[in-house]
């Protein structure tokens, strides 16, 4: 389990990359795997996995697929 505040460090360094052109859309830690993907711009979601290491395609695709149910 993230912390919240992992988690809220982690999308802070994503939104202050976006500001810079930068683009973030996973992160690792050694316990979890996050994901986040954007509608338009106002929705972010983010996507959490239990395993370590990269996100891989499963949590893209589950992001994609909520995404397309909007």
């Amino acid at each position: 389990q993230l912390p919240f505040s992992l988690v809220g460090a982690l999308h802070g360094v994503r939104l202050f990359g976006a500001a810079a052109g930068a683009e973030l859309w996973e992160a690792a830690t050694p316990t979890a795997s996050l994901a986040w993907a954007q509608y338009g711009n106002s929705l972010t979601l983010v996507a959490l996995s239990p395993s370590p290491g990269p996100a891989g395609p499963a949590l893209t695709r589950i992001l994609q697929s909520a995404l397309g149910t909007l």
